[in-house]
């Protein structure tokens, strides 16, 4: 079961750029995110593991100069590019292989995106990615920055099928997060699990104030909404309950981001799109982030599927992530 639900959502983001709107707005926001606080470059041999893993070809290698003709045809500046050297240790499916060899996977998959970025040092922000489950989680963090120059890390908790209800998975993953904060990374977390039963706003709650709230140097991005991409209800719950929790009156309010890649869709019905619009306000527009999660279609659909006012858009476009990068 979790295989085939985890590989569900996978496929349904894969197919994102394909949709066709229902209806066109009268009004499409323009201008473009200074920043792209969700990118992705992805080696040859990670594409080639992802379809032994899914059983299909679903992702295709993609490096830095491929990002950046992207990011300057959209007119994007900056890319937080995260590695996804996660999925070289997932655990949402099964990958038999030793932990030698896996680890040595995840170093390769790190140095790819090191050396990727490295060549387009002003336009590209590299991250490092690790599974917080591994015993060796924290040595590859302090590797991939002191070798690699890393300069972000990037969790997946439905990939490494985390699951914070369980007291050593929830402190394995604060004390990776913790670390990274002590060496003043910022951190982008997938924290969204589908393939935890009920996943909701208390899995939220609890992140928050297990782990954000006790660490005063953190910066944080709830990635894709608080959620795993689209706006169901599961995800608005979720937002909802962050945005409570992280509100402009609370403590944390200057240290907690979201971003909304893969988030809006074409042709969203108008029901979903108001509450976006609701829930995004009440967390805050001035920290709401713009990613494309390498979807290349994303930026148009994002106009599209727009639902605040354009000066929010404008709002969200001027954010260049520096709060949040440091």
């Amino acid at each position: 079961m979790k295989r085939r639900s985890f590989l569900q959502a996978a496929a349904g983001l894969a197919g994102l750029g394909a949709l066709s709107p229902r209806r066109a707005r009268v009004s499409v926001p323009t201008g473009a995110p200074l920043l792209d606080a969700h990118a992705h470059v992805m080696s040859p041999a990670l594409a080639d593991v992802a379809a032994q893993a899914y059983g299909r070809r679903s992702l295709e290698p993609l490096d830095a100069a491929e990002v950046v003709r992207r990011m300057d045809a959209a007119g994007i500046r900056r890319a937080a590019v995260h590695s996804a050297a996660y999925m070289m240790a997932v655990d949402a499916v099964e990958r038999d292989v030793p932990l030698d060899q896996e680890r040595g996977e995840v170093e390769s998959e790190n140095d790819f995106a090191a050396r990727e970025c490295a060549r387009f040092p002003d336009r590209l922000i590299p991250f490092l990615s690790v599974n917080p489950k591994r015993d060796y989680a924290i040595a590859e963090l302090d590797r991939a920055v002191d070798r690699g120059g890393m300069r972000g890390l990037k969790l997946h908790f439905w990939n490494s099928l985390i699951d914070t209800r369980q007291p050593e998975q929830l402190e394995r993953v604060k004390a990776v997060i913790e670390h990274a904060a002590r060496r003043g990374l910022p951190v982008l977390a997938h924290a969204f699990v589908g393939d935890v039963e009920g996943y909701g706003p208390d899995d939220t709650e609890r992140l928050v104030r297990e782990v954000v709230e006790p660490l005063p140097s953190l910066r944080i991005c709830f990635a894709h909404a608080a959620g795993a991409g689209g706006f169901a209800g599961a995800t608005q719950r979720c937002l909802e309950r962050l945005g409570q929790l992280t509100g402009a009156d609370s403590p944390t309010a200057d240290r907690v981001w979201i971003d909304i890649a893969a988030v809006l869709r074409p042709g969203m019905p108008e029901l979903t799109r108001a509450r976006f619009a609701e829930l995004v306000r009440a967390f805050g527009v001035g920290r709401t982030l713009w990613g494309s999660d390498t979807f290349e279609s994303y930026l148009a659909t994002t106009r599209e599927a727009w639902s605040l006012e354009d000066d929010e858009w404008r709002t969200v476009c001027r954010n260049d992530g520096a709060a949040w990068l440091g």
